[in-house]
């Protein structure tokens, strides 16, 4: 895993994806070495499998990508929340055109690596 300020680089593998409440809509829970993620996706996007292993970029700057092989979403940062205890974890919250991204870690650095309304571009990629 690699962390510097605007950049999050992670692998890790799709461990469920479940229907959300809301149509057309599911929620991708990812597990990298020392965060969790979970995504609202449309439908339409949803080019993933469970079990799936995959490249997590978080990142200031539009990565290179491949066409209808990649997933690029651009949003904002909405929330940092920080915690004290050392065993529930930090939330970083990522608003990707209204769909929710939750980054949870217990490492301080990764929530500190974006500021409130930073916007950053999320990329999901199946390991080769």
């Amino acid at each position: 895993m690699k962390v510097k300020s605007g950049l999050i680089e992670a692998e890790g593998i799709v461990r469920k994806i479940e229907k959300s409440l809301i149509p057309k809509v599911y929620i991708l829970s990812i597990d990298c070495d020392e965060i969790s993620i979970k995504l609202d996706l449309v439908k339409d996007l949803l080019i993933f499998d469970e079990g799936d292993r995959v490249d997590v970029l978080i990142s200031h700057e539009k990565p290179k990508f491949k066409e209808g092989q990649d997933l690029v979403i651009w949003g904002y940062v909405l929330s940092k929340k920080k915690t004290l205890s050392s065993e529930k974890p930090n939330k970083l919250l990522i608003s990707l055109w209204g769909y929710l991204l939750v980054i949870e870690t217990l490492r301080s650095d990764i929530i500190d690596a974006f500021d409130y309304l930073d916007k950053v571009y999320f990329k999901l990629s199946k390991k080769t």
